[in-house]
């Protein structure tokens, strides 16, 4: 017996279901099919607000009689037959030719102003987390706007495929690498379709690139209205099980599916459920799909995210003041441009800035100083002068005291727990204490590939070399093509384990990753000539280093070193030469 009505499931028995298929069906996979709705919490307005207030334009230009708006919308002629203000979402097109009629670029400078500027909502930010945790990662949407995107950046997500045009459908396919979105009335800056023809007509390319799509996707409709013919067309005509699974239908009280999606629904069996929000939604969903979810995560994460943004962006800054600091007239305007830039003594980054600015040493001391006078609690202060004291006042019991006042005020500064670290085992020796730092560090990011490699280097001088390696290779199996850590396996392999076979394949590796990186090739050098006793080879790879870092204090030493080996050997052969002549005379 054909049903004539669509069937109508509870919030909480659609969940579940979505849930059992995520979990058993591996081959299944969700494509979320977007509406004006969804953007609504995100402060732009629905396709029915716009189509309101355009209606509330043209009746204030163009009724004369006095009548009300929805009277006058009936036999306004913006259509052939009756429009009440109350239906005006269903004639969108029509109203948006009428309002804008030759001037349809200021209907698009209109989008622009209610679309510029604004930032995804929860609901994004979890379709966001449920793109990029699960495998569902399609989204279908006659939006204009750029909020799917901008939420999978703003949490540092997989970029998307975004095809916003029909010239770019070629590259819709079934099997994706990369998330999709697919916006089939074009992109906000690519002339929106907005039109009556447009609108009720999907172009051809989307329409084989879809069907294609939904024979492996379930369509999840949420804040989609229905009401243009183009998507709800080619919905309506696929054949029954041209679509994998059921088609939810998700709407809010008050804007039930409408006619057209309806008939959809029955054709191919779909359900409607009614849902408080999208937000609201896809935070139910997202709990359901996505491992351990936890809403704080996502919080912290993307505040963190958005501290190391800026950390990175201000060291950059700082490395380039410092970069200008011995150059040409021209760098030195750059200098002073800097500095100028940032109001003078009024945050911390400021007095930063005025510090790196300086090319005397002594005077550097006095601005971090006055700086942390006026900032005693500015953690990023305490840190950038402690690198100072190290690397330029060579005051190692200072800097030690600014680390710790640095994280005694940001007891989780990733930079500086890892700064002090460096200091501590490299100059103290002092391998329990970088130990216990290192520790740290792993706690707060336990598959940091650097981290590992450090851990390692610490075992290693502890005589824990079995151990030490383990964490090498989980380092290098986090990201295999870190070059600093591939030379310090390098290194451990030779200095510790007397591995010269392994050694040489690791320095070779790192140098075919980065031909040209200054560490890789002084310390491949100094192997070739001191393990390998290569010292032709040895004097070629520390050319290439001098080349790059002429000014660099270890490898003047290294290549003094070989240069005096080669001199003794020469001075040997050449004796060796001699003796063997008087044995031949002889």
């Amino acid at each position: 017996m054909i049903s004539t009505e669509v069937q109508e499931w509870t919030l909480e028995g659609v969940l579940d279901e979505l849930a059992r298929l995520d979990s058993s069906m591996h081959d299944r996979h969700f494509a979320f099919i977007l509406g004006s709705g969804a953007s609504f919490s995100s402060n732009i307005p629905t396709g029915k607000d716009l189509a309101q207030r355009w209606l509330t334009d043209l009746h204030l230009r163009e009724c004369r009689s006095g009548e009300s708006v929805n009277d006058w919308s009936k036999t306004s002629g913006v259509i052939s037959g009756n429009i009440t203000f109350e239906t005006a979402a269903e004639f969108y097109p029509q109203i948006f030719e009428r309002r804008f009629r030759g001037d349809r670029e200021s209907g698009y400078a209109e989008l622009e102003k209610h679309m510029d500027g604004k930032s995804p909502s929860l609901g994004y930010t979890l379709l966001a987390e449920i793109i990029q945790e699960t495998r569902h990662k399609v989204v279908v949407t006659t939006n204009f706007d750029n909020l799917v995107a901008d939420a999978l950046s703003m949490h540092a997500h997989q970029s998307p495929l975004v095809v916003a045009h029909e010239s770019l459908v070629g590259f819709v396919r079934p099997q994706l690498r990369r998330p999709l979105v697919a916006k089939i009335h074009r992109d906000l800056y690519f002339n929106p379709i907005n039109d009556h023809d447009g609108v009720s007509n999907l172009e051809e390319g989307w329409k084989n690139a879809l069907k294609k799509l939904f024979q492996y996707f379930t369509p999840i409709v949420v804040g989609y209205g229905g009401n243009d013919g183009s998507l709800m067309g080619l919905l309506n005509s696929l054949e029954l099980g041209d679509i994998a699974g059921r088609i939810i239908w998700c709407y809010r009280e008050g804007s039930p599916p409408p006619k057209l999606a309806q008939e959809v629904l029955l054709k191919h069996d779909g359900i409607k459920v009614k849902i408080p929000g999208f937000d609201e939604f896809m935070l139910q969903l997202a709990a359901k799909l996505v491992p351990d979810f936890d809403l704080n995560r996502i919080a912290e994460r993307t505040e963190d995210l958005g501290k190391k943004s800026a950390d990175r962006y201000r060291r950059q800054a700082d490395q380039l003041m410092k970069a200008l600091a011995k150059g040409t007239q021209d760098q030195l305007n750059t200098r002073q441009v800097m500095a100028q830039s940032v109001k003078p003594r009024e945050s911390w980054w400021a007095w930063e800035l005025e510090a790196a600015a300086q090319t005397d040493p002594d005077k550097q001391d006095e601005v971090y100083k006055q700086g942390l006078a006026q900032f005693p609690e500015s953690s990023e202060l305490f840190y950038n002068y402690a690198l100072f004291l190290s690397d330029k006042k060579l005051d190692i019991a200072s800097a030690k005291a600014m680390y710790e006042k640095s994280l005694e005020l940001e007891p989780d500064d990733y930079d500086a727990i890892q700064a002090y670290a460096e200091l501590v085992f490299r100059h103290d020796k002092d391998y329990e204490k970088a130990k216990g730092l290192v520790q740290k560090m792993l706690r707060l990011d336990p598959d940091n590939a650097d981290a590992l490699a450090f851990y390692g280097s610490i075992l290693a001088a502890q005589g824990d070399l079995v151990e030490a390696d383990s964490y090498f290779r989980r380092g290098l199996k986090l990201d295999p093509d870190r070059v600093g850590n591939i030379v310090e396996y390098a290194d451990f392999l030779s200095d510790y384990r007397k591995n010269y076979t392994d050694a040489e394949f690791f320095y070779k590796r790192a140098l075919e990753l980065e031909p040209g990186n200054v560490t890789a090739l002084g310390n491949y050098a100094s192997f070739l000539a001191f393990q390998s006793k290569k010292l032709k080879e040895a004097k070629f790879f520390y050319d290439r280093a001098l080349i790059l870092a002429p000014e660099s204090p270890l490898l003047k030493d290294g290549y003094k070193m070989l240069l005096d080996v080669m001199r003794k050997e020469k001075v040997r052969a050449g004796r060796a030469s001699k003796a063997q002549h008087k044995d031949n005379e002889v």
